[in-house]
């Protein structure tokens, strides 16, 4: 059972010759064109494994659906997601074209062969759509977190199954703070206590799930835009390294797992051996890489920034719409929002918005 890790929660799992793939993102940005995974050199197409049997998608988050990425696999590939309160995730597979999309309930085995099952993890959160997966072979057991947040229960049902290997998240994956309009040193404050909270959060994670080897993924997103560098600055940055949850871990006093920091391309067997292959580790030590990274992507990321054209003068009537679809899918969740929010775009058609979910 050989596992490749392919950059932020991406996982290709090789197991009794069939090969199953977790959250491909792989090639290009995501999230209005401004993420990139933790790489030295951007991914090409031909860095996409597109021979596999299976695939698996833990949520909607550009992430772990990037559409760029996705396009490159036969559309006869059975895509298998979690089943969620709403269609909205299932839905927006459908539109890329693939053909066989399978539900699955969550913590209900589903057998790919006779040596073969998966087990998809859902959140108990009310709002957010998301889960965790379990892949078991007759070769060993893998636990992939994706960036699922887990209570205790769920936890233990995890470590009951005894995996070899997990990958757990370590990082923040959403702007806050940095697009608030707080001071820098507001900014700074609150991205060091999300930071470290985070990192705390997979030492407690790692030491209930109890699997023999940790790695540290699913964060630490590259912005390679000149405009956004700041951004990565280890110091300051809300976004964490793959080397501090396992520093955090060796000073945790706790035993019984090996956390292992694994680049892009790397692979481990489910022994634990870690075969390293072209990239090197980048973690805090990550800026000079990052610099270079950014020359060789300006070009294609300005382009892209480009493409994406002016906000329609329809905006503020896009944003309600918008917002009330996504609430009005979650009748559950509904009961419980009351907040308002205020919202500023920037350029053409831009403005003050308040949404008032109350």
């Amino acid at each position: 059972m050989l596992t490749k890790f392919l950059g932020q929660a991406c996982t290709l799992i090789e197991t009794n010759n069939k090969k199953i793939i977790v959250d491909p993102w792989i090639v290009g940005p995501c999230n209005v064109n401004t993420w990139y995974t933790l790489r030295n050199k951007a991914a090409t197409k031909k860095d996409i494994p597109t021979d596999v049997d299976y695939i698996y998608i833990s949520h909607e988050h550009q992430d772990h659906f990037q559409q760029e990425t996705l396009k490159e696999f036969s559309k006869k590939i059975p895509i298998y997601i979690c089943k969620f309160k709403t269609k909205r995730f299932y839905n927006e597979i459908v539109k890329l074209g693939f053909k066989n999309i399978i539900e699955l309930s969550s913590w209900k085995p589903e057998a790919l062969t006779k040596d073969l099952e998966i087990t998809s993890i859902q959140n108990l959160d009310l709002m957010f759509e998301d889960s965790a997966l379990l892949i078991k072979s007759s070769e060993g057991t893998i636990f992939c977190q994706t960036d699922c947040k887990m209570d205790f229960t769920s936890l233990k049902k995890v470590n009951a199954a005894k995996p070899d290997i997990g990958f757990f998240m370590y990082s923040v994956a959403n702007w806050y703070p940095d697009v608030y309009n707080y001071s820098k040193e507001k900014r700074d404050e609150i991205a060091k206590k999300r930071k470290a909270n985070k990192i705390n959060g997979f030492v407690n994670y790692v030491n209930v799930v109890k699997p023999k080897y940790a790695i540290a993924y699913a964060g630490g997103p590259l912005f390679p835009h000149k405009s956004q560098l700041e951004l990565n600055n280890p110091d300051t940055g809300v976004f964490g390294c793959p080397d501090e949850p396992k520093k955090a871990w060796n000073d945790s006093g706790n035993s019984g797992t090996e956390v292992v920091i694994m680049a892009a391309d790397d692979e481990i067997k489910i022994d634990g051996t870690h075969v390293k292959n072209n990239e090197s580790i980048l973690s805090t030590n990550k800026m000079d890489a990052l610099n270079e990274l950014s020359i060789e992507v300006q070009e294609d990321l300005n382009r892209r920034w480009k493409a994406e054209g002016e906000a329609s003068s329809k905006l503020s009537t896009k944003i309600i719409d918008y917002f009330n679809k996504i609430i009005s899918e979650n009748s559950i969740a509904r009961k419980h929002i009351d907040m308002k929010v205020q919202l500023i775009a920037d350029g053409k058609n831009g403005g003050e918005f308040i949404l008032d979910i109350s």
